[in-house]
């Protein structure tokens, strides 16, 4: 212990004596684990912390797929959940959810909230309580909905300033008065998917009366079931007896689960179903920070390497003198341990700020992100990533100098050339590793550069420039009857009079509305029969729908290819007009004309009206960018109206000004109406590419930092190059060396060895790209131009990293070399 305290005061003495050398290498290792430890605070919250709830691991969701025809996550109908409760033994308990959005009125605003209708048992279930009041339990069971909320702790200091008198309150949802009986602690959050953000209020549903029609196993509005499994019981073993369930349901209900949909019930581990869609990025992103790192620990080690090259007389005196080799081995690591601690250190204490940042960049849609902070294990990750970092970057530096030519090094003094050809190999060898790993990442950024950049030359096959959208949903009560827009008629005169202000409004262009919009993660797709066609076992007759308003096409710039669109004549007094687009055009009528055709919802022994297509517009990206066109169809909003809508407005300038006047006139017709979402189309196609974004903005600083490191590094070899070879560089001047080669010799060596790292880099690229490919759009993970282009450039930046140096040796004075020491 005596023997460590010594080292470690010793080496707080060398290091105060160089602070240049020390401030330098300090702030390299902060950059490199303060990165990681951002990452890591992310990667913690997401995919490692467990589910703040009692023995997470039991807790699962279950779903179905219909695997037939490759639609996966269809969620359960209310009698296939009764199944469930009924006949599996392997669940302790199971809660049917719904999550939706509702119009929560009688506060200070009209505002749209997350809600959560859950089967009675969901509390008890996750093993929650309230912080105020009481959560709702069994006794609080009725068939329909029971008008009792609990809410979010965000709800109630947002809505309620934080009031202990709320428990009691009535408060309106959806024109229903429910009454609060509790308040979620602010740490809660419901584990699962939601319609856009976190859930501000709960209330207990049976699902089998009003609002929701008679049960029906084919009416899978749930979006699946949250389970708890009994101790002892194994996912795969509740895998295996639901399955076995599901094999009954077919053979007794085989018009329910008809053979080519091949319906499947699935059950999942629930953290792994929150975050298995974002843990492949996440993983990636952590390793390629790592790598960033990793330069930066070769950075280091090229510093000790000169520094203790310096002290080649010093070490050799302290062998000389009796000091085991070992023994200086011990202080050399100490040395850089204290280096890459303090470097930790100063990583933790900017790591709040940085994790906040990367947090800013991060999608919303990760789960637990909100989670994501300093704990005990970040603190461990950090204090290990520095012990390891110091090891790292300190061990093979202090091997080499440890062992030095006693006599040669006494003889040539400070001059440090005593193990000269062995710390140049070394120094070279990790050059060439630094070069190799900053390749890597910059590929990968490059890579997603590039597919970013495709992304945005995608014809979305509509116009977003200048148009705004705003959200409305029409109040649905629990009884529908009793609902101010219940009858399809006053859904009509309500849009009319809404879009007839609108269109008054200075700079609105065009005015009009549809149920959905593309891109807005609204997706709504419907099956149906095609009139005189018989549909084989393999074909799926399904497509995206939407209702619209005659000014949608227009005001979004769809091009109408063929036929005609809506009009005002196309109302419920009329026959049923459908828009079809192109893909579905030719998927469903290849060569044949399909204007003037009919279709109808459902089956062919469904009793759904016929609809006679009038038109055929232009496909339009409704999902994403980066998917395939689906099949499409319109539906004239006179005709199908909905309580869901979204406003469109085209405008002649910067739409964002007119936000408040468009939500002031939704409000001017119905004061009780929030207008949510409100926000112009280029947004939510930014909103759409987010999660690409992200991961390119990341690998690109990565890239950054990796191509600053690297650049650092071939310049400080080259100055101590220089610098050790200052004598010989004197002698070549005085025999007649011009510039211009004693230029050439210094910026060959650097670049001979830029390009020895960039063709082992090209090696490891080429094999771990792959890896990423699931990140990539419309480029190869081994895009041979973007390998090309930045070979090119990290091969420049080195020429032009030594050209100083290079620079210096030419200005040699001869004389002054000759003396040189």
């Amino acid at each position: 212990m005596n023997n460590l305290l010594q080292d470690v005061r010793f080496g707080i003495r060398v290091l105060a004596a160089k602070p240049a050398f020390t401030i330098v290498a300090v702030l390299t290792i902060a950059l490199g684990i303060g990165a990681n430890t951002a990452m890591f605070t992310v990667v913690n919250a997401v995919l490692l912390r467990a589910l703040p709830y009692p023995h997470p691991d039991q807790l699962v969701r279950i779903t179905a797929d219909l695997r037939g025809v490759n639609v996966p996550d269809i969620g359960l109908s209310v009698v296939e959940l009764t199944d469930y409760r009924e006949k599996l033994e392997a669940f302790d308990q199971i809660a049917g959810v719904w999550a939706i959005t509702a119009n929560l009125t009688g506060s200070d605003q009209p505002e749209r909230v997350e809600a959560l209708l859950a089967s009675a048992n969901y509390f008890a279930l996750l093993g929650a309580d309230a912080q105020l009041g009481r959560v709702f339990g069994p006794e609080d069971e009725i068939p329909g909905i029971t008008e009792i909320a609990v809410i979010s702790d965000g709800l109630w200091h947002r809505s309620f300033g934080g009031d202990p008198k709320v428990l009691g309150q009535r408060i309106r949802i959806d024109n229903d008065a429910y009454t609060i009986i509790g308040v979620m602690p602010p740490g809660f959050r419901h584990p699962g998917r939601t319609v856009a953000a976190e859930v501000d209020l709960w209330a207990p549903a049976g699902f089998s009366a009003l609002p929701f029609g008679p049960p029906s196993r084919t009416a899978r509005f749930l979006t699946g079931a949250l389970a708890r499994l009994k101790p002892g019981v194994t996912i795969e073993q509740a895998r295996q007896q639901l399955d076995a369930t599901g094999n009954a349901l077919r053979n007794d209900y085989p018009n329910d689960y008809p053979e080519r949909a091949n319906w499947s019930p699935a059950v999942l581990g629930l953290q792994e179903d929150l975050v298995g869609k974002v843990k492949p990025a996440l993983l990636i992103l952590l390793a390629a920070v790592g790598l960033v790192l990793l330069i930066a620990c070769v950075n280091i080690a090229n510093l000790l390497l000169a520094r203790w090259s310096v002290r080649q007389r010093e070490l050799a005196i302290r062998l000389a003198l009796g000091a085991g080799r070992w023994r200086l081995v011990r202080q050399m690591i100490t040395e850089s341990l204290l280096l890459s601690l303090a470097g930790g250190a100063l990583a933790l204490l900017t790591s709040v700020w940085a994790t906040d940042a990367l947090k800013t960049l991060t999608p919303s849609n990760i789960p637990q992100l909100a989670a994501a902070g300093l704990d005990a294990r970040v603190f461990g990750f950090t204090f290990l990533i520095s012990i390891v970092t110091g090891i790292a970057f300190g061990v093979a530096p202090a091997l080499f100098s440890s062992n030095p030519s006693m006599q040669l090094a006494l003889k040539e003094g400070s001059r440090g050339a005593g193990s000269g050809a062995r710390h140049n190999r070394l120094r070279s060898l990790l050059v060439v590793s630094e070069f190799a790993l900053a390749l890597v990442l910059m590929i990968g950024a490059g890579l997603l550069l590039r597919s970013f950049s495709h992304l945005l030359n995608v014809d979305p096959g509509f116009d977003p420039h200048n148009v705004l959208v705003a959200r409305v949903w029409l109040p649905q009560p629990n009884d529908p009857k009793t609902g101010p827009y219940f009858e399809h008629s006053k859904r009509v005169v309500f849009i009319n009079e809404v879009l007839r202000r609108m269109r008054e409004l200075p700079g609105v262009e065009l005015a009009s509305a549809a149920t959905n919009v593309p891109l807005s993660g609204q997706r709504s797709s419907s099956g149906f029969t095609i009139e005189n066609r018989e549909q084989s076992a393999t074909e799926v007759f399904a497509a995206y729908t939407a209702s619209v308003t005659p000014d949608y096409f227009s005001a979004m710039r769809v091009p109408l290819v063929r036929g005609r669109t809506f009009s005002d004549r196309d109302d419920d007094k009329s026959p049923i007009a459908v828009v079809i687009s192109e893909t579905m055009a030719r998927r469903f009528w290849r060569d044949d004309e399909p204007i003037g055709k009919r279709l109808k919802f459902g089956g062919q022994q469904s009793q759904n009206p016929w609809m006679t297509i009038v038109g055929i517009v232009g496909d339009v990206k409704t999902d994403g960018l980066d998917l395939e066109n689906r099949p499409a169809f319109y539906r004239s909003f006179l005709q199908a109206s909905s309580l869901s809508l979204m406003l469109v407005a085209r405008t002649s300038s910067d739409p964002a000004v007119l936000s408040k006047a468009v939500q002031r006139g939704v409000q001017s017709v119905d004061p009780e109406l929030p207008v949510f979402a409100v926000k112009p189309m280029d947004e939510v196609m930014a909103s759409a590419m987010a999660e690409r974004r992200f991961s390119m903005m990341l690998f690109g600083i990565f890239a950054f930092l990796a191509l600053a490191l690297a650049g650092v590094g071939i310049y400080g070899v080259m100055a101590y190059t220089v610098a050790q070879r200052t004598h010989e560089i004197g002698i070549r001047i005085a025999l007649g060396a011009a510039g211009a080669d004693v230029l050439k010799m210094i910026v060959g060596q650097a670049t001979r060895l830029a390009l020895i790292g960039v063709g082992t880099g090209l090696t490891l690229a080429f094999a771990l790209t792959r890896l990423m490919s699931s990140l990539l759009f419309g480029v190869s993970a081994t895009d041979p131009l973007t390998f090309l282009a930045i070979s090119l450039v990290l091969t420049g930046v080195a020429v032009l990293a030594s050209y100083i140096p290079a620079r210096r040796a030419t200005r040699v004075d001869p004389m002054i070399a000759l003396r040189y020491e």
